[in-house]
């Protein structure tokens, strides 16, 4: 009886053991998936308020007073 119990135990373990060996590939591609969301949001963001071409204005003013 003892040794059943033994064995059930060594079989669970080794179940958990194995169950969460793909843990860190998941975290990793929900990292990804994050970063990718971020970075799509800020260039919609930077493409509907226009902010390239006001940066670029604002640069094209400079380098003229410096030129000038």
């Amino acid at each position: 009886m003892t040794r059943m119990f033994v064995v059930t135990k060594i079989r669970l373990q080794q179940a958990l053991e194995s169950r969460e060996s793909g843990q860190g590939t998941l975290e990793y591609l929900g990292i990804i998936v994050v970063a990718a969301l971020l970075i799509t949001a800020l260039i919609a963001g930077i493409k509907e308020f226009e902010i390239a071409t006001k940066v670029s204005d604002a640069l094209s003013k400079i380098t003229d007073a410096i030129a000038s």
